[in-house]
Protein backbone atom coordinates (compact mmCIF):
# COMPACT_ATOMS: atom_id res chain seq x y z
CA UNK A 1 0.00 0.00 0.00
CA UNK A 2 1.10 3.90 -0.44
CA UNK A 3 2.64 5.27 2.18
CA UNK A 4 3.16 2.22 4.50
CA UNK A 5 6.85 1.34 5.05
CA UNK A 6 6.86 -2.45 5.64
CA UNK A 7 9.17 -3.92 8.72
CA UNK A 8 12.85 -4.65 6.88
CA UNK A 9 13.48 -7.65 9.83
CA UNK A 10 10.55 -9.60 10.02
CA UNK A 11 6.92 -10.15 8.45
CA UNK A 12 4.41 -8.05 10.54
CA UNK A 13 2.34 -9.63 13.35
CA UNK A 14 -1.29 -9.26 13.78
CA UNK A 15 -1.91 -9.19 17.62
CA UNK A 16 -5.50 -9.00 19.15
CA UNK A 17 -5.36 -6.96 22.46
CA UNK A 18 -7.70 -8.15 25.83
CA UNK A 19 -10.85 -6.62 23.75
CA UNK A 20 -9.98 -8.35 20.58
CA UNK A 21 -9.30 -5.11 18.29
CA UNK A 22 -6.27 -6.01 15.67
CA UNK A 23 -2.84 -3.92 15.75
CA UNK A 24 0.11 -4.62 13.68
CA UNK A 25 2.92 -4.77 15.50
CA UNK A 26 7.15 -5.23 13.88
CA UNK A 27 10.51 -5.64 15.26
CA UNK A 28 11.24 -1.85 14.09
CA UNK A 29 9.27 1.36 14.60
CA UNK A 30 8.38 2.45 11.13
CA UNK A 31 6.28 5.51 10.31
CA UNK A 32 2.53 4.86 9.39
CA UNK A 33 0.39 7.06 6.60
CA UNK A 34 -3.11 7.67 6.69
CA UNK A 35 -4.10 5.02 4.60
CA UNK A 36 -2.48 2.48 7.09
CA UNK A 37 -4.47 3.41 9.65
CA UNK A 38 -7.99 2.86 7.66
CA UNK A 39 -6.25 -0.80 6.18
CA UNK A 40 -5.75 -1.76 9.56
CA UNK A 41 -9.15 -0.53 11.02
CA UNK A 42 -10.80 -2.28 8.12
CA UNK A 43 -8.52 -5.58 9.23
CA UNK A 44 -9.66 -5.13 12.77
CA UNK A 45 -13.49 -5.44 11.64
CA UNK A 46 -12.82 -8.39 9.40
CA UNK A 47 -11.54 -10.06 12.09
CA UNK A 48 -14.12 -8.94 14.54
CA UNK A 49 -16.87 -10.30 11.93
CA UNK A 50 -14.98 -13.65 11.83
CA UNK A 51 -15.02 -13.93 15.40
CA UNK A 52 -18.57 -13.34 15.26
CA UNK A 53 -19.24 -15.61 13.01
CA UNK A 54 -17.43 -18.82 14.59
CA UNK A 55 -19.93 -21.63 15.06
CA UNK A 56 -18.24 -22.15 18.41
CA UNK A 57 -19.12 -18.85 19.56
CA UNK A 58 -22.97 -19.07 17.97
CA UNK A 59 -23.38 -22.25 19.60
CA UNK A 60 -22.15 -20.80 23.27
CA UNK A 61 -25.05 -17.71 22.67
CA UNK A 62 -27.28 -20.51 21.46
CA UNK A 63 -26.46 -22.04 24.54
CA UNK A 64 -27.18 -19.06 26.69
CA UNK A 65 -30.28 -17.79 25.20
CA UNK A 66 -31.57 -21.30 26.29
CA UNK A 67 -30.55 -20.98 30.04
CA UNK A 68 -32.29 -17.51 30.10
CA UNK A 69 -35.26 -19.00 28.39
CA UNK A 70 -35.24 -22.18 30.71
CA UNK A 71 -34.17 -20.02 33.73
CA UNK A 72 -37.27 -17.76 33.25
CA UNK A 73 -39.89 -20.47 32.60
CA UNK A 74 -38.62 -21.12 36.05
CA UNK A 75 -39.66 -18.08 37.20
CA UNK A 76 -43.37 -18.50 35.95
CA UNK A 77 -43.74 -21.66 36.79
CA UNK A 78 -42.79 -21.48 40.41
CA UNK A 79 -45.48 -17.87 40.80
CA UNK A 80 -48.13 -20.29 39.34
CA UNK A 81 -47.02 -22.78 42.10
CA UNK A 82 -47.52 -20.46 44.52
CA UNK A 83 -50.51 -18.51 43.39
CA UNK A 84 -52.36 -22.53 43.40
CA UNK A 85 -50.90 -23.24 46.83
CA UNK A 86 -52.86 -19.87 48.15
CA UNK A 87 -55.45 -20.77 46.42
CA UNK A 88 -55.56 -24.27 48.29
CA UNK A 89 -54.99 -22.61 51.37
CA UNK A 90 -57.83 -20.12 51.06
CA UNK A 91 -60.43 -22.85 49.96
CA UNK A 92 -59.21 -25.72 52.62
CA UNK A 93 -60.04 -22.73 55.40
CA UNK A 94 -63.42 -21.85 53.62
CA UNK A 95 -64.43 -25.33 54.07
CA UNK A 96 -63.17 -25.76 57.12
CA UNK A 97 -65.20 -23.12 58.23
CA UNK A 98 -68.20 -24.52 56.52
CA UNK A 99 -67.67 -27.45 58.38
CA UNK A 100 -67.01 -26.66 61.74
CA UNK A 101 -69.24 -27.55 64.69
CA UNK A 102 -70.64 -25.45 67.46
CA UNK A 103 -73.26 -26.13 70.17
CA UNK A 104 -76.74 -24.55 69.54
CA UNK A 105 -77.27 -22.69 72.57
CA UNK A 106 -75.19 -20.52 75.07
CA UNK A 107 -76.17 -20.11 79.34
CA UNK A 108 -77.84 -23.28 79.87
CA UNK A 109 -78.25 -26.36 82.30
CA UNK A 110 -78.17 -29.48 81.36
CA UNK A 111 -81.98 -30.39 83.00
CA UNK A 112 -82.44 -34.03 81.57
CA UNK A 113 -80.10 -36.56 79.19
CA UNK A 114 -80.54 -39.30 76.51
CA UNK A 115 -82.49 -42.00 78.20
CA UNK A 116 -85.41 -43.96 79.38
CA UNK A 117 -87.55 -41.99 80.69
CA UNK A 118 -91.14 -42.22 81.99
CA UNK A 119 -91.20 -45.43 80.39
CA UNK A 120 -90.12 -44.48 77.18
CA UNK A 121 -87.03 -43.04 75.33
CA UNK A 122 -86.36 -39.92 75.89
CA UNK A 123 -84.08 -39.22 72.56
CA UNK A 124 -82.28 -36.71 73.07
CA UNK A 125 -80.55 -33.63 75.90
CA UNK A 126 -82.38 -30.51 77.64
CA UNK A 127 -80.83 -27.29 77.95
CA UNK A 128 -82.54 -25.83 79.98
CA UNK A 129 -82.77 -21.88 79.26
CA UNK A 130 -84.84 -18.98 79.73
CA UNK A 131 -87.64 -18.30 76.86
CA UNK A 132 -86.10 -16.29 74.22
CA UNK A 133 -82.53 -17.43 74.32
CA UNK A 134 -80.99 -17.48 70.74
CA UNK A 135 -80.21 -20.77 69.00
CA UNK A 136 -78.11 -21.12 65.94
CA UNK A 137 -77.05 -23.80 63.36
CA UNK A 138 -74.24 -26.17 64.40
CA UNK A 139 -72.95 -26.27 60.84
CA UNK A 140 -73.20 -25.73 57.37
CA UNK A 141 -76.65 -27.13 56.41
CA UNK A 142 -80.14 -26.61 55.14
CA UNK A 143 -83.31 -26.46 56.81
CA UNK A 144 -85.42 -29.43 56.20
CA UNK A 145 -88.30 -28.30 58.63
CA UNK A 146 -89.60 -25.00 60.62
CA UNK A 147 -93.15 -25.19 62.13
CA UNK A 148 -94.94 -27.01 64.84
CA UNK A 149 -94.97 -30.65 65.52
CA UNK A 150 -96.79 -33.02 67.79
CA UNK A 151 -94.71 -33.02 71.33
CA UNK A 152 -92.00 -30.93 70.02
CA UNK A 153 -94.19 -27.87 70.23
CA UNK A 154 -92.29 -25.68 67.53
CA UNK A 155 -89.20 -27.11 66.23
CA UNK A 156 -87.02 -26.50 63.25
CA UNK A 157 -84.99 -29.75 61.59
CA UNK A 158 -81.48 -29.38 59.68
CA UNK A 159 -79.75 -31.44 57.94
CA UNK A 160 -76.01 -30.81 57.71
CA UNK A 161 -72.95 -31.24 55.15
CA UNK A 162 -72.64 -34.89 56.29
CA UNK A 163 -75.96 -35.77 56.35
CA UNK A 164 -76.35 -35.48 60.42
CA UNK A 165 -80.01 -34.15 60.89
CA UNK A 166 -80.22 -32.13 64.17
CA UNK A 167 -83.99 -31.36 66.13
CA UNK A 168 -84.51 -28.46 68.30
CA UNK A 169 -87.50 -28.84 70.40
CA UNK A 170 -89.77 -26.48 72.50
CA UNK A 171 -89.03 -23.51 70.64
CA UNK A 172 -90.72 -19.87 71.22
CA UNK A 173 -90.32 -18.52 67.51
CA UNK A 174 -88.56 -19.31 64.27
CA UNK A 175 -85.91 -17.03 62.05
CA UNK A 176 -85.78 -19.73 58.99
CA UNK A 177 -88.01 -21.06 56.54
CA UNK A 178 -88.20 -24.95 55.25
CA UNK A 179 -85.40 -25.02 52.36
CA UNK A 180 -83.51 -22.23 53.77
CA UNK A 181 -79.53 -22.73 53.73
CA UNK A 182 -77.44 -21.93 56.82
CA UNK A 183 -74.63 -21.24 58.08
CA UNK A 184 -72.26 -22.34 61.67
CA UNK A 185 -73.45 -20.13 63.90
CA UNK A 186 -76.37 -18.83 62.24
CA UNK A 187 -79.78 -17.66 64.17
CA UNK A 188 -82.78 -20.21 63.80
CA UNK A 189 -84.88 -19.16 66.20
CA UNK A 190 -85.36 -18.77 69.88
CA UNK A 191 -86.10 -21.46 73.42
CA UNK A 192 -89.39 -21.61 74.84
CA UNK A 193 -91.44 -24.01 76.23
CA UNK A 194 -93.94 -25.17 73.72
CA UNK A 195 -95.40 -28.75 73.01
CA UNK A 196 -95.04 -31.07 75.77
CA UNK A 197 -92.61 -29.43 78.14
CA UNK A 198 -92.51 -28.98 81.68
CA UNK A 199 -90.01 -25.69 81.27
CA UNK A 200 -88.17 -23.19 78.90
CA UNK A 201 -85.30 -25.32 77.16
CA UNK A 202 -83.79 -26.86 74.00
CA UNK A 203 -84.62 -30.26 73.59
CA UNK A 204 -81.99 -31.75 71.04
CA UNK A 205 -81.68 -34.69 69.01
CA UNK A 206 -79.14 -35.84 66.59
CA UNK A 207 -80.19 -38.15 63.85
CA UNK A 208 -76.93 -39.68 61.68
CA UNK A 209 -77.55 -39.69 58.13
CA UNK A 210 -81.55 -38.97 59.17
CA UNK A 211 -81.96 -42.35 60.76
CA UNK A 212 -82.35 -42.92 64.20
CA UNK A 213 -81.61 -40.78 67.39
CA UNK A 214 -78.35 -40.93 69.42
CA UNK A 215 -77.14 -39.89 72.11
CA UNK A 216 -76.13 -36.32 71.28
CA UNK A 217 -73.40 -36.18 74.38
CA UNK A 218 -70.76 -38.83 72.69
CA UNK A 219 -71.79 -37.44 69.35
CA UNK A 220 -70.91 -33.64 70.31
CA UNK A 221 -67.73 -34.86 72.24
CA UNK A 222 -66.45 -36.63 68.76
CA UNK A 223 -66.92 -33.52 66.88
CA UNK A 224 -65.09 -31.34 69.74
CA UNK A 225 -68.00 -29.35 70.59
CA UNK A 226 -67.33 -27.94 74.23
CA UNK A 227 -70.59 -28.35 76.52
Amino acid sequence: MAGLALPTAAAAALMFTATGAAVVTTSKTQPVSQNATLAAASLQAAVLAGRLNDPRLQAIEANAQDIARENGGARVARAAERRSLAARELEDARVAQEHSWQLPIKNYVISSGYGMRWGRLHAGEDFATPVGTNLISMSTGTVIFAGQESGYGTIVKIRYWDGTVSFYGHMSSLSVTAGEPVMPGQLVGQSGNTGESTGPHLHLEIHPNGGPPVNPLPWLTDRKIAF
